[in-house]
């Protein structure tokens, strides 16, 4: 999804904003918050990591760059539970009512407190076509690709959730290690099954992603998934 959660590799939005002696939480409804989506993820499985990551890339951008850390995790965790049928709307509602009486809500942030649905035009697909893996997490599962292998990633923008960021599409790299086997996050939000496939990590000469401003001495290295990636590259790509 290319929404305002894959930032990365953009510019203008101003310095990192370091915070010397930061507490863990900054409020303490923000550790309580933690707490809650711990349960209701890890303990009852209300919901997984792949939903819950999806859940927050689809928050409207005005609200996503406009909150804090801990606001976008609360919207995501009301979001979840109340489409998981833990919550209803109006319980939420009036436990506000009852903490807060006289509470209205003042920021303009408010109107775009919103997850936005995943809505797919014909002729866009919604999750990528997947080539490899199986439904068992078998450690008999043989890798593609080997350490030292030029690959480039997938040119792709799928509409629904993808880990491949926007800024490494197209380009080539090198497996410089296999990581393991893992499911596949797409095919699990998306299609609900548990693709076991290869994960690498891809190393990306700063000069393919950045052009000749970046330093030729920089790499970046970025776990992808086999079906992100196909076999081939320049042939002169330095190892």
């Amino acid at each position: 999804m290319n929404g305002i959660h894959d930032v990365g590799g953009m510019d203008g939005l101003g310095p990192v904003e370091w915070e010397e002696n930061e507490p863990v939480f900054h409020r303490p409804w923000e550790g309580r918050l933690r707490a809650i989506h711990m349960l209701a993820s890890k303990k009852h499985k209300f919901y997984h990591l792949d939903e819950s990551r999806s859940t927050l890339e689809r928050i409207h951008p005005v609200y996503y760059m406009g909150s804090s850390y801990y606001q976008l995790w609360l919207l995501r965790t009301e979001s979840l539970l109340i489409q998981k049928g833990v919550l209803a709307e109006e319980e939420l509602n009036e436990r506000m009512a009852q903490l807060s009486p006289d509470y209205t809500p003042q920021s303009h942030l408010q109107p775009y407190r919103t997850i936005r649905p995943m809505i797919s035009p014909s002729d866009r697909k919604v999750v990528i076509d997947t080539t490899s893996g199986s439904k068992q997490p078998n450690e008999s599962i043989q890798p593609k690709f080997s350490p030292g292998t030029v690959v480039t990633a997938k040119m792709i923008s799928p509409l629904g959730h993808t880990r491949i960021p926007r800024y490494v599409r197209g380009k080539q790299g090198v497996i410089d290690s296999i990581h393991g086997i893992f499911t596949l996050p797409d095919a699990k939000v998306h299609a609900g099954i548990d693709l076991y496939q290869t994960v690498y990590r891809v190393r990306f000469e700063a000069q393919h992603l950045w052009g000749k401003d970046a330093s030729p001495k920089d790499k970046l290295y970025i776990e992808l998934w086999e079906d992100y990636l196909e076999p081939g590259g320049a042939e002169n790509e330095k190892h």
